[in-house]
């Protein structure tokens, strides 16, 4: 019976097969497993690029293949922005995008695509169905507003309030409403008045 190969590639030998290489193969399947956990291939994109992976090698010799490392890290200043086709198979990827554009990962024509914006770091999976699936985003770096604005939650993404009058305060409604900056009015006599009475 001949040797058969698993979802990440690794060489399932057949009883009492490769007599004298059997101890070589099995030191390329813990590279490989090792890689595919927490290697990290560092790609200098200069347009789309497909990830190079072997699925079917029966071989003595390990090879480092960025198809399938743990971690890719993207950096290089594509023109446009570039399409990383990653193997169509049961695989996850943390992503760091440190270019100034987008990167689009897909693995089969016609299929859901993963997008990872610029400066972005993101963990895409592979469902082996050619779709690939962004399931967590760091939105730390894509905030909202500019320099010197306020942020604030709006409806799950990051919005932007700006103050441009000194001395004002940030006040909410009370509704739901975005918070507005308001003139500081300060406490009321009333109010100071019924203060001073019970904290004397």
């Amino acid at each position: 019976m001949a040797s058969t190969f698993s979802n990440l590639g690794l060489i399932l030998m057949a009883t009492g097969e490769d007599s004298g290489t059997w101890g070589y193969k099995t030191n390329v399947n813990i590279q490989r497993i090792d890689f595919a956990m927490d290697g990290i291939a560092e790609l200098t994109i200069t347009g789309s690029t497909t990830l190079a992976f072997s699925t079917n090698s029966d071989t003595t010799t390990y090879t480092q293949e960025a198809g399938r490392a743990g971690i890719l890290v993207l950096s290089g200043t594509p023109s446009s922005v570039p399409t990383i086709t990653v193997p169509n198979i049961e695989k996850q990827y943390l992503v760091n995008n440190t270019m100034s554009t987008t990167a689009v990962f897909t693995a089969g024509a016609g299929a859901a695509n993963a997008t990872v914006a610029a400066g972005a770091k993101s963990i895409i999976y592979v469902d082996g169905s050619d779709e690939v699936i962004e399931a967590v985003t760091d939105t730390v770096n894509t905030p909202g507003g500019s320099n010197y604005q306020v942020q604030f939650n709006d409806n799950g993404s990051f919005g932007a309030i700006t103050n441009t009058t000194a001395g004002y305060i940030l006040t909410s409604n009370g509704t739901g409403a975005t918070p507005t900056f308001q003139a500081n009015s300060g406490v009321s006599t009333g109010k100071a008045i019924a203060m001073a009475i019970v904290f004397g």
